[in-house]
């Protein structure tokens, strides 16, 4: 009889985090991530299809707390420019654990559809935060706007020339 392992989905998950966190994308293998679990690399398959989906995992668990954090700061926050920040800084804790291993994976060839498609879904989750402080400080007539003003954010975090404190400045002129 085969010797089962108690949560053995949540241990190669956690298995494959450290890696990613301390190795980085190049280093995590299915075969890295069953040894340190102590199990057959075709049990790892069991449980995801591959590298990039276990990744995805990963990454998709922290997305959720950025999430929570934003959803937390949209109840928080004094003013429309407050909250705009709050989503940035949350956004900007999720890319900084992440930046290089995205490099990673399109430096290996990783798909740039995927990453498109990514991007789209993130926008359309920070425009919902971002249409939740509108709506608080009764700027409803402002909630149409919220995809492009996610779109800002995105880019604001993507670019190094580019902080909160430009956010802040500009929802200040604009939106306040």
């Amino acid at each position: 009889m085969p010797k089962q392992i108690l949560d053995l989905q949540n241990k190669i998950f956690q298995s494959a985090k450290v890696i990613l966190e301390t190795e980085g994308y190049d280093a995590l293998s299915m075969r890295k991530v069953a040894g340190a679990c102590s199990i057959a690399v075709g049990t790892v398959y069991n449980y995801v299809r591959g590298k990039d989906e276990l990744v995805a995992q990963v990454i998709m668990e922290d997305w959720v707390a950025a999430l929570e954090r934003m959803a937390q700061t949209t109840k928080e926050c004094v003013s429309v420019a407050d909250g705009m920040c709050g989503i940035y800084q949350a956004l900007m804790a999720f890319i900084e654990k992440y930046q290089g291993i995205w490099t990673q994976y399109s430096q290996a060839g990783g798909s740039s559809n995927a990453i498109a498609s990514h991007h789209m879904m993130l926008r359309g989750q920070i425009a919902v935060q971002i249409q939740s402080v509108l709506g608080r400080f009764e700027e409803t007539n402002l909630e149409r706007f919220a995809p492009l003003l996610a779109e800002l954010v995105l880019a604001a975090a993507m670019q190094p020339d580019m902080d909160e404190d430009l956010v802040r400045d500009f929802t200040e002129r604009f939106l306040d």
